[in-house]
């Protein structure tokens, strides 16, 4: 092997019409979705069917060595990052991660417990209708208990992964997937849940793509084998929430989280607990 090689970081923009395709991002790989047969799976169709075609010989099979990402058009403007730079990251980092994470919105995931927390408080019954996706595919978890910071939080799918944390991020949402396409119980139509989201069709999009897009911050919070990186998320697009009126408490917030992760002592929790009702009381009294 040639030992000035780079690892080869292969970078994909999912196209979905004439317009995207034409603004495709200098540097990227087409994902071909024009089809969009399945728009009520937003990015989850192209990619799934990516990786399967990959895993099950009708397309080249994947580098086990090399990175992959897969983005949705606006990932540039969200993360005011260009595919060089997103490149020139991983390999960065490519000798101490199997995950580089690129997620924007950072006082979303600052200000919150973990990611689903952070999506029940947009849409109430997504925590329990996934704890009971998973406890039914015998990977029980108490999901409001979690606790993830920056290195764990993963938003849109922002993300670069060797092939296996693809396969072990495709295998639970294929669960998902399984449940959704399936026979009519109460956990599909749990899963299904229209939320207030704009989706296709004039109708809301579906939980399941919110539960889809948080798999891999599932599997990098409790599976401790997965070495992940975050690119700094605080230069990226925040949310256009209040919450983005407070970087200082989203700043501090992600710290103690950290160092409760770290560490594991229950100070750094009290900690973070007071910073946020003192931003929450803060919030309310400006209302």
């Amino acid at each position: 092997m040639d030992p000035h090689a780079q690892t080869a970081v292969h970078l994909y923009q999912i196209v979905y019409n004439a317009a995207t395709r034409e603004a495709l991002e200098p540097g990227y790989l087409v994902l071909d979705n024009l089809a969009n047969d399945r728009p009520d799976w937003y990015e989850y169709w192209p990619i799934r069917r990516f990786l399967l075609d990959a895993t099950q010989g009708r397309a080249s099979p994947l580098d086990e060595s090399a990175w992959y990402g897969f983005f949705s058009p606006k990932f540039g403007s969200k993360t005011q990052l260009s595919h060089a730079q997103v490149q020139a990251y991983v390999r960065q980092h490519d000798t101490g991660a199997d995950v580089v994470l690129f997620s924007p919105q950072p006082d979303m995931g600052a200000f919150f417990l973990n990611v689903f927390e952070q999506g029940e408080a947009f849409d109430p019954g997504l925590i329990a209708a996934y704890e009971a996706l998973l406890a039914q595919i015998g990977r029980p978890m108490p999901l409001a208990q979690l606790v993830m910071d920056s290195r764990q939080v993963v938003f849109s799918n922002y993300f670069v992964a060797r092939p296996a944390f693809w396969r072990e991020w495709l295998a639970l949402n294929e669960a998902l997937f399984a449940a959704c396409e399936g026979p009519d119980t109460a956990l599909r139509a749990a899963l299904t849940h229209e939320t207030s989201y704009p989706g296709p069709g004039g109708r809301g999009a579906q939980r399941k793509v919110f539960l889809m897009e948080r798999a891999a911050s599932l599997l990098l919070a409790t599976q401790p084998h997965w070495r992940s990186v975050a690119h700094n998320p605080f230069g990226m697009g925040w949310s256009m929430s209040r919450f983005r009126e407070h970087p200082t408490d989203a700043f501090i917030s992600d710290a103690l989280k950290i160092a409760y992760r770290d560490q594991r002592f229950p100070e750094y929790l009290s900690a973070f607990a007071q910073v946020r009702e003192r931003f929450q009381r803060g919030a309310r009294s400006a209302t």
